[in-house]
């Protein structure tokens, strides 16, 4: 949680690329909080990830885990380092924050949604208004680092959207109730209005 409002400020000064961020131990060693490893990686791939992590004392399903987002990560690395980073909702003043970031030709993007301090009554988050995106492409939603049998957060994963509407109305997001729960989306691109209009 506090990463992620460091990372929010740092963000101001310095490049995705020149933040080291680490998936640490649980409970972490300064604040004591305990937290599930999808939350700690979903923190961690907003920026260059790293690990510090001992895998002789991970279990089998963490460890699986893990290398699962290492490889989800090498896939996103170029959009998150080298793309264009869009701030959408402050971890100031809400119970939740979100960023994305858009590559230099806007067909792909990802997008990270944090849960914070979030009480009973805090469930409900807005759409997220995207922004960057071409508006007249069409865009795939994917969601990743998701563990095995667990909700996806978004009605929109495995539909195709155009980024007019992605930005107009927004990206639904249910973050559940309570702390520590987070989402990671992917879009990739996959033609244009027009082209899907012929099809």
């Amino acid at each position: 949680v506090d990463r992620v409002l460091i990372q929010w400020g740092a963000s101001q000064f310095y490049p995705a690329s020149a933040m080291a961020c680490h998936v640490t131990a649980s409970p972490n060693h300064q604040t004591g909080r305990r937290t599930p490893l999808k939350y700690r990686f979903d923190v961690a791939m907003s920026a260059r990830l790293g690990l510090e992590l001992d895998p002789k004392k991970m279990s089998d399903e963490d460890l699986a885990f893990a290398k699962a987002c290492v490889a989800s990560y090498k896939a996103i690395r170029p959009v998150v380092q080298q793309g264009d980073l869009y701030r959408l909702v402050s971890p100031y003043g809400h119970s939740y924050a979100a960023e994305m970031f858009v590559s230099p030709d806007r067909r792909r993007a990802v997008v990270f949604a944090w849960g914070l301090n979030r009480g009973p009554c805090k469930d409900f988050v807005p759409p997220l208004r995207l922004e960057g995106l071409e508006p007249d492409l069409r865009y795939r939603i994917a969601e990743i680092n998701l563990p095995d049998g667990a909700k996806g957060h978004s009605s929109s994963v495995g539909a195709t959207v155009s980024g007019n509407a992605l930005q107009a109305a927004g990206l639904p997001v249910v973050l559940g109730k309570g702390d520590y729960d987070s989402a990671v989306f992917v879009l990739e691109s996959v033609g244009t209005e027009k082209s899907s209009e012929k099809e």
